[in-house]
């Protein structure tokens, strides 16, 4: 702090002068030698100085916290002079006066200018000026910076002043410092304070060891907390404790304590003092609602003017003064008895009440100051119910003595009786003003985030009461918010905003801008947060949130939601996913089920919204509540099935809203260091849209399968705590719900008449048994842990299975494992060599004689362990021409058998198997000499097996389009056939364009090979799409513009004259062939792009 603000100004002129006209009028005597009875005279220019100094002239009004401010100044001003006169002491007075000295003061000493304004003084001057003032509380700041020791001892002046002709300004000035004292924190001190405590520690510090201020050496000990007695030093700890060396003084002061008012505080000082003592560390803060009612009553008694509202800043001022009055019944504090004077302590008090209990019954006098005294009863009363509530403690303690604690038995009985008794004394407030007072108040400590603000808060937020009718109720929440950002508070303040709006509060805008406050509270919470305080709602409301009963809220919502989705789903949104988390909170906290219902119907219509819906929808898991009246289905399943039923219009939109229901089944990102868990938990997604379904001839098994299938994909972290969701599910009678399905797959081809049935489609026979292998695998490895435990259930389904075709059965091997054998068709064995270890034949009238290879066939579509097991098993003499000849035409007679029922991932499988036999030259399939006059000398002997391929299968189609075989297939069934030849013919092609790489590494002339290949496949195709019903061969078709694009880039390739020539050739031959399709439109396209080959 610098010098200036403190010495240089014209009040601490008017403080010169006043001393130096006190000294003036003082003649002969001397202020040092000043006694209490002539301070009257002697000391009025002194008051008259500080008076105009701190409360200000006749013509104006210092403002309090000025006024405060310079009586902590002159205070310190004069204290600071006696301590350093004292320590000075006269055996030195030479060395003070000394140049040396005056020059290190100058240097050194922060108040030396000051005190040089000061004559040499005694303790009457600060005393006085202290009761003058009424600075009880500066006094007792300034004490408190003291060491210890020299606290003790300025206090012990200060009692022997009070004692010395005590008057009545007296004992008030005495129990103000000791209500004072009582009330100290150790919290943040003011500059002058401190500056004050530091220059102290300078002058004491100077002490020579050989003086000594009183009988007892004075010894500077920093550690020794403030007004706790030290035990350190020499003789009883009493004799430090400024709590006895108060109470004391009281008991002498008894004879002088005359006005009502006093006795009533002198009691109820003494009776804190010895709670304060007695509960020490085991106090126990007011629950809010009871600190803010004592509040208010001391708030309304204490000030008859604080009924004038609005707040002013003398009202917050008497909140500040009340609330160190309540904080110091509550904190932890160091103003206590030692542990030898609570007997003495309760001793006073015993003879003081009996002393005034007659007079205390009595009706009060009447004074000018009633509001004063009606503060004193109350606060009396309140201190003494807070002893009889710690009596027991007393009671168990080891340090008060047996007659001690019959006494304060007795005392407590007789402080009962007369709280009683003054019952009718204790002044009165009317309800609606304690009401209006308490509202203030809790305005004013929140404005000011004063102490127990926080609990303010949640009864300020919870008081329908206060919410409209009280105009500064709404303004307070508006610019506080920030501190309204907590779930709690959030919750609270909804509870208020349906009280209001349910009341018939006509005040719309005023409600509304309380939800407006009430959102963007929700929208400052975190993630977490935000979460809880939905829950919250769901509890309270129910589904439909805010907008259960309708109203406003309904319409407000409305116009939220819309904007809301609007903003969500431009593409920005995607950048900044809290801001859209927050957006969708907002609405959900209004209405979460039309939330989530918006949000459903928006992943399945928006376009690439999905991805973004479902990561806003996985940060708040709240919205996967469970209603009471859902019939066990959460809010958010039942909006997805809501939309899930809701007929998509597109194939993409079911497959957009199927992305955002799989998004729900994975794991979200951890909330509050939680594990991630799924939004949508998968075993539940399970039973909510696909086990309902499966059921025979069902048309929309599509679906349902597909969330089956995509759940089975996630991931399963098997930490070896957790069971798998499967298993949740009923797994066996879902098994065997998927093998009915696929056994009714046969009759994908029949059509029905009547429109009755419907037939489950080739595309969903692949679906299905992705779906089933994929569950059997999952159960293949739960089982694998515990086998016993699963066997009956494994029975089980092996007896459900035995009615359906063997196939099914065979996918089951996995489940059945080592209980039951294979069990094939008989007539398998005649082709393979089938152990009977794990084979069994079944004589199945469907497959008689012949029909072994079919039944291989069958054998390889079903998976590729068991396709490589029927390769291996196979018995062909590759050596023998006759063996191949007749196995060659029974493959292609089981091939066309087995094709149009074949889903994609079967076929595959056959093309694996046929592209494996011709390798192993057991399967024959000839070359055409149709056209071999086309052919150049070319080493075809690399693209043997493509050839061949393609052959096959040209001559299955010849079959399967002849007359004895024309009505085995619908229109679609055609259309389905041509897919799977186009797929087959499109991976010949791929082949021979790898080939082509690696043959061309060794020769130049390569391409003219890959040519000649490219012209067959090509006829193959237009041989087989001209075979074909009309309208059926598009994929074929698709195909051929494909090899035309292939065969030009070849011929590009090649400029020599040999290789012009023969593509003249070529394209006519080309021309040729394209001629004979029936479609005009397929037949145009293609002879217009081979003409256009250069």
């Amino acid at each position: 702090m610098s010098l200036g603000p403190w010495i240089c100004c014209e009040k601490t002129a008017v403080l010169h002068g006043g001393f130096l006209l006190a000294q003036k009028q003082s003649q002969h005597k001397i202020l040092l030698e000043m006694k209490k009875s002539d301070w009257a005279t002697l000391g009025k220019p002194i008051a008259c100085a500080v008076h105009e100094i701190c409360v200000g002239g006749t013509d104006m009004t210092q403002d309090p916290a000025e006024a405060k401010h310079w009586q902590r100044k002159v205070l310190a001003f004069v204290w600071a002079k006696l301590l350093n006169s004292n320590v000075s002491g006269i055996d030195i007075k030479e060395e003070q006066n000394s140049d040396a000295e005056s020059d290190r003061k100058w240097k050194e000493d922060l108040f030396f200018s000051a005190e040089s304004m000061i004559p040499e003084i005694n303790y009457i001057v600060l005393f006085e000026l202290v009761k003058s003032l009424g600075a009880s509380g500066v006094f007792v700041e300034l004490l408190l910076t003291l060491p210890a020791d020299v606290r003790h001892l300025e206090m012990t002046r200060f009692v022997d002043h009070v004692l010395d002709g005590t008057s009545d300004d007296d004992v008030a000035i005495f129990l103000d410092v000791w209500w004072e004292l009582m009330k100290q924190n150790e919290g943040q001190r003011d500059e002058i304070v401190l500056t004050f405590g530091e220059e102290a520690k300078k002058y004491l510090a100077r002490v020579p060891d050989e003086f000594c201020h009183s009988s007892k050496r004075l010894k500077l000990d920093p550690d020794v907390s403030p007004l706790l007695p030290s035990e350190s030093l020499s003789g009883s700890s009493s004799n430090l404790s400024i709590p006895f060396l108060l109470i004391d003084c009281l008991k002498r002061l008894k004879s002088h304590i005359n006005p009502y008012a006093y006795k009533c505080s002198a009691l109820a000082k003494l009776s804190d003092t010895i709670c304060n003592s007695v509960l020490c560390d085991n106090i126990v803060e007011l629950p809010a609602e009871v600190y803010l009612e004592k509040f208010s009553r001391l708030m309304a008694l204490g000030n008859p003017m604080v009924q004038k509202f609005p707040v002013t800043e003398n009202f917050i001022r008497r909140v500040k003064e009340t609330e160190r009055e309540l904080r110091a019944s509550y904190q932890k504090s160091a103003f206590k008895l030692p542990q030898g004077a609570l007997t003495p302590g309760i001793e006073v008090l015993d003879d003081l009440f009996q002393s005034w209990e007659t007079v205390l019954q009595t009706e009060p006098e009447n004074g000018t100051d009633v509001q004063k005294r009606s503060l004193t009863i109350y606060r009396m009363a309140e201190s003494l119910k807070s002893l009889s509530e710690t009596s027991p403690l007393l009671q168990n303690s080891k340090i008060v003595s047996q007659s001690a604690k019959k006494s304060l038995s007795d005392l407590l009985l007789k402080l009962t009786a007369f709280v009683q008794k003054i019952g009718p004394h204790l002044p009165l407030v009317d309800a609606a003003t304690t009401d209006k007072v308490k509202f203030y108040l809790a305005l004013t400590v929140i404005d000011g985030r004063m102490e127990r603000y926080a609990e303010i808060c949640e009864i300020f937020a919870s008081s329908p009461a206060w919410a409209f009718s009280e105009d500064d109720w709404l303004d307070c929440l508006e610019r506080n918010r920030d501190i309204f950002h907590d779930t709690g508070l959030v919750l609270r303040l909804v509870g208020t905003l349906k009280d209001v709006s349910s009341c018939g509060v006509n005040e719309a805008s005023k409600v509304k801008r309380l939800m407006n406050v009430v959102l963007d509270c929700l929208s400052a919470l975190s993630i977490s947060d935000k979460n809880k305080a939905l829950l919250g709602v769901l509890s309270s409301y129910g589904s439909k949130g805010l907008c259960r009963d309708g109203g406003a809220f309904k319409a407000w919502f409305e116009e939220e939601v819309n904007m809301t989705f609007n903003c969500i789903t431009q593409s920005e949104a995607i950048n900044n996913i809290d801001k859209a988390v927050t957006a969708i909170a907002r609405v959900a906290f209004l209405n979460p089920e039309a939330t989530l219902q918006k949000t459903c119907h928006l992943a399945a219509v928006n376009l690439g919204a999905h991805k973004l819906l479902g990561q806003i929808l996985k940060s708040l898991p709240a919205l996967s509540f469970e209603d009471q009246s859902s019939d066990g289905l959460n809010i958010l399943a039942r909006c997805l099935l809501e939309a899930a039923w809701d007929s998509f219009a597109t194939a993409k939109e079911e497959n957009q809203f199927l992305e955002f229901l799989t998004s729900l089944m994975e794991p979200g990102e951890g909330i509050d260091q939680e594990p991630p868990s799924p939004l949508l938990q998968p075993a539940d997604g399970i039973k909510i849209f696909v086990l309902p379904y499966l059921i025979e001839s069902n048309s929309g098994i599509d679906f349902p399968l597909k969330v089956l299938n995509n759940a089975l994909k996630m991931p399963v972290t098997d930490d070896g705590t957790k069971k798998h969701w499967l298993l949740a599910c009923c797994p066996f009678p879902l098994i065997f719900a998927l093998s009915q399905l696929l056994n009714q797959c046969i009759l994908c081809w029949e059509e029905d008449v009547n429109k009755t049935l419907h037939h489950i489609s080739i595309e969903t026979k692949g679906l299905l048994i992705e779906t089933l292998d994929m569950v059997c695998d999952a159960m293949e490895q739960i089982i694998s842990v515990n086998p016993e435990t699963w066997s009956t259930s494994v029975c089980w389904l092996y007896r459900k299975t035995e009615r359906l075709d063997w196939t099914v059965r065979l996918r089951l091997k996995s489940i059945f494992g080592g209980h039951f054998k294979y069990e094939v068709p008989a007539t398998l064995f005649e082709v393979c060599d089938l152990s009977d270890d794990g084979w069994s034949p079944l004589d199945l009238p469907q497959y008689g004689p012949g029909t072994g290879l079919l039944a291989w066939m069958e054998c390889c579509c079903i998976s590729t362990h068991m396709m490589e097991q029927m390769l291996s098993h196979l018995t062909i003499d590759a050596k023998n021409v006759e063996d191949v000849n007749m196995f060659s035409k029974g493959f292609l007679i089981a091939l066309i058998q087995v094709l149009p029922w074949c889903s994609s991932s079967e076929w595959r499988r056959l093309n694996h198997v046929v592209k494996s036999l011709l390798q192993r030259e057991l399967l024959h399939v000839p070359y055409t000499l149709e056209y071999v006059h086309y052919m150049p000398l070319l080493n075809l002997r690399p693209f043997a097996h493509h050839l061949q391929f393609s052959q096959l299968l040209l001559r299955a189609f010849q079959l399967i389009c002849s007359c004895s075989c024309s009505d085995w297939l619908p229109t679609a069934g055609w259309k389905y056939v041509a897919r799977q030849c186009a797929s087959s013919m499109s991976d010949i092609l791929e082949s021979v364009r790898c080939k082509l790489k690696g043959h061309g590494a060794q020769n130049a002339d390569g391409s003219q090979e890959a040519i000649f290949v490219v012209v067959q496949l090509f006829c193959h195709v237009i041989h087989i799409m001209v075979m074909m019903p009309s309208g059926t061969s598009e994929p074929l078709y698709y195909v051929s513009l494909e090899l035309l694009s292939q065969y030009e880039t070849l011929t590009m390739a090649n400029t020599s004259t040999s290789g012009l020539l023969s593509k003249v050739d070529e394209k006519l031959f080309l021309h040729s062939i394209a001629e004979n399709l029936a479609s005009e439109e397929q037949r145009s396209v293609l002879l217009q792009k081979i003409s256009k080959i250069c």
